[in-house]
């Protein structure tokens, strides 16, 4: 991929990824483990997950939605496929240490 597809981004902790430029930076931008980065919207409670490739460039991978209702914690999550579509991968509640599956789906498609 050449430069002028991508653009760097500071992370709260002050280090600098290299995303696609249609990568927008939420409230705080975190990089785990040198192979995962997680831009974090406090609003909205998205979590969108990037992983590095063999560029070195993090592409979106899917997302973490968090909400709490009545102190019980809900927490879902989506794949992406392609830059088009995502699916609907896990969704639970969380409370007191139980995990209830409200929906888990599994296609049979292919990307």
């Amino acid at each position: 991929m050449c430069n002028k597809d991508t653009q760097i981004v500071e992370t709260a902790l002050g280090q600098w990824l290299r995303f696609p430029n249609t990568f927008k930076k939420s409230s705080c931008l975190v990089e785990l483990s040198n192979q995962i980065s997680l831009n974090i919207d406090t609003r909205s409670g998205k979590v969108h997950v990037h992983e590095k490739d063999h560029n070195q460039v993090y592409r979106y991978v899917g997302e973490i939605h968090i909400t709490t209702n009545n102190s019980i914690m809900h927490c879902s999550t989506i794949q992406a496929h392609s830059a088009e579509r995502s699916d609907l991968m896990f969704s639970a509640a969380h409370t007191s240490g139980k995990i209830d599956n409200r929906k888990s789906v599994e296609t049979g498609e292919s990307a």
